[in-house]
């Protein structure tokens, strides 16, 4: 359920060339500046030295006035998607579980290279053993 994300700049102008009066436009505005101004909204640009290139994640929560139900939306760059707080939750701890499985498949690795195992294709095969002995499978585990 992703969908392009538009900035309030680029609404207002859709607005005013679609025929809208200023009067509503100028309303439509003050609303989105207080809506946006009220949420919940944690940001992080993530970004590491050998990739200078940032993505923007934006996790904010909020409530639908028409459905009464509580939900998190979720925007990556320009994709932005909407869940409920149960399956908000099953993703954070699924990007935990992901991201300590990464740092030990690291931490093993570096172990093996350590222990003079220098062949990357051992090191290779050495580190599917560990995913299927950590997750029941060589390939991606996922969640029932």
């Amino acid at each position: 359920m992703s969908r392009p994300v538009f900035v309030l700049d680029e609404i207002l102008a859709i607005l005013k060339s679609s025929g809208a009066p200023q009067r509503t436009i100028d309303v439509f505005r003050q609303h989105a500046e207080t809506i946006a101004g009220k949420r919940n909204e944690r940001e992080a640009e993530t970004t590491t030295p050998e990739e200078p290139t940032a993505d923007r994640v934006i996790v904010s929560s909020s409530f639908g006035h028409r459905t009464e139900r509580a939900y998190v939306e979720f925007t990556l760059n320009d994709q932005r998607t909407q869940m409920e707080p149960k399956k908000a939750r099953e993703i954070g701890l699924m990007l935990l579980e992901a991201a300590e499985a990464a740092a030990s498949d690291e931490i093993f690795v570096t172990l093996l290279a350590r222990l003079g195992l220098t062949s990357v294709e051992a090191r290779g095969r050495a580190l599917l053993d560990l995913r299927e002995i950590r997750q029941g499978t060589r390939d991606v585990s996922w969640p029932s």
